[in-house]
């Protein structure tokens, strides 16, 4: 009788055992998937506040030559950030295409100008009219991402 009594002590033992363990393994395993989660959504808060430096001009139809010449020196940036990753022409390169008018403001990579060029950019294009509006209106018409979602090019135009 003794012995069937430590017996049945060490079964509920053991029993105990497993469910503490099983209890262990369940809490490791919700406990990483929250991580993952939270992870995953930081990633894509983080994605969509870098996009937003440049989808911020998406919908107007009001740009001005300042506000390109601040484009594309934030493209500019960008593009000295991350030059030696990998992945940098299909993950992170960022290109401002100017289209419209004359010929020096028809630019596939409009981010690499120098200093010189964006200067007599604005001398030519900042100009306003008799009524004290500005001369040149510009629109951006094209947005376009990477496979990781990370904007890849956004098109400006002069109207």
């Amino acid at each position: 009788m003794e012995n069937a009594s430590k017996a049945l002590i060490m079964a509920a033992g053991v029993l105990i055992g497993i469910l503490v363990l099983s209890l262990a393994v369940f809490l490791f395993m919700d406990f990483g998937a929250k991580a993952s989660e939270i992870y995953s959504q930081v990633e894509h808060n983080q994605l969509t506040q870098y996009n937003a430096q440049y989808t911020a001009y998406a919908e107007k139809t009001d740009i001005n030559i300042y506000d390109i010449i601040t484009l594309c020196n934030l493209a500019k940036q960008n593009n000295i950030n991350y030059a030696d990753y990998t992945f940098f022409e299909t993950e992170y390169k960022v290109t401002i295409k100017l289209t419209g008018g004359s010929t020096d403001f028809s630019n596939n990579n409009a981010q690499d100008l120098k200093i010189t060029k964006q200067e007599e950019l604005i001398n030519t294009y900042n100009q306003v009219n008799n009524n004290g509006e500005p001369k040149y209106k510009f629109k951006c018409t094209n947005i376009s991402y990477h496979d990781s979602g990370r904007l890849s090019s956004i098109t400006i135009k002069l109207v």
